[in-house]
């Protein structure tokens, strides 16, 4: 049993889980908990929540997958299936309970580096206001193989270059994030005090959770840094792509909940900023439509072309100046039409 010390300065990894009965689902699993039992720093533990799944012995599974474990692996079960973002929600107010002050996100088929707990000890530690941390990732297919760049997917292709930006720290990043980037980090390579959490949790959507809820945090006015030397391992099966495409329906059915939901996180971001005094309405309006703008092309890229359009029609109509300045100009003649004829 931990102690009270020990529990404040132990990283608690949230790990959603779905389990179908695939024997692939379940093998992935295996290699994930692995990598908690390969890190070189011991102060961790694991809650494993299991989102409501329909295999009829997943119980017995989950139990015997974490009797042999050395760490402490606690085992949550949720009441109904919602999604790994409120899967997540169950771990975090379960290590709150518990005391625990930090966390990491491991989704249950993704890898974590053998530092990362020595390494997010280490930058909480050494910087009391942090709130949140991200690594970068590297891809692997379902063997645990590394990808290509060019093989992947034109979405995931885009994130991979976006990391060799300059990395997000300090406070209000979310509006360069939302203006410039198509994201920094997905779950698996998240950390941030059980604080921020709680205070911004997940909310009830079933895809891209992730990046409406690193909106809602950095724009809650959350410290951010970047943790270098300790990539994430981002499963990516070599026939279908991403999971998330595949199980919401398809690249496209994808792509228009991404945008439903990711705007939804960046207007909660602007609204909070603007109580907070940290923007004013003009410039969150303005943040709004190059988000937008930056989404539409993103979505258009990543195979759908019309919701593309559709963005940067609404980034027009939203904002015309900012639109003007920064479309390019067959956007911009596309826009105009568009609105001439409603």
């Amino acid at each position: 049993m931990l102690s009270a010390i020990s529990r404040s300065e132990t990283v608690a990894f949230v790990i959603p889980y779905f389990d179908d009965g695939l024997v692939w689902r379940r093998n992935c699993l295996r290699q994930t908990v692995s990598s908690l039992e390969r890190q070189t720093d011991p102060a961790w533990c694991a809650y494993l929540v299991d989102d409501a799944s329909p295999a009829p012995d997943t119980a017995e599974f989950l139990a015997d997958l974490t009797s042999s474990l050395s760490g402490s692996v606690t085992v949550l079960r949720a009441p109904h299936n919602a999604g790994a973002g409120q899967a997540r929600n169950l771990g975090i107010e379960a290590a709150h309970r518990n005391g625990q002050t930090l966390l990491a996100y491991l989704d249950a088929d993704d890898l974590a580096h053998p530092d990362r707990v020595a390494a997010v000890r280490a930058l909480f530690a050494a910087d009391p206001e942090l709130d949140f941390a991200y690594s970068n990732i590297e891809f692997i297919d379902q063997h645990g193989a590394p990808w290509e760049p060019e093989g992947l997917l034109p979405g995931l292709r885009m994130l991979d270059e976006q990391q060799r930006l300059p990395k997000l720290r300090g406070r209000e990043r979310w509006m360069e994030q939302a203006r410039e980037r198509d994201n920094i980090a997905i779950p698996s390579a998240m950390n941030l005090r059980t604080a921020l959490a709680l205070r911004v949790p997940f909310s009830a959507v079933p895809f891209c959770e992730d990046v409406a809820t690193l909106f809602r945090y950095l724009g809650s006015g959350a410290k951010i840094d970047h943790i270098p030397d300790i990539p994430t391992g981002y499963r990516v099966p070599r026939e279908g792509g991403s999971a998330s495409r595949k199980q919401s329906g398809g690249v496209d059915a994808f792509n228009r909940m991404r945008c439903t939901n990711e705007r939804a996180g960046l207007e909660e971001a602007i609204a909070t900023a603007v109580r907070r005094g940290a923007v004013d309405e003009r410039t969150g309006r303005e943040v709004l439509c190059r988000y937008l703008i930056r989404i539409g092309r993103t979505v258009s890229a990543d195979g759908s072309p019309e919701l593309g359009r559709s963005q940067l029609r609404q980034a027009h109509e939203l904002d015309p100046e900012t639109f003007a300045e920064h479309a390019t100009p067959a956007e911009y003649a596309d826009a105009s039409a568009a609105a001439v004829t409603r």
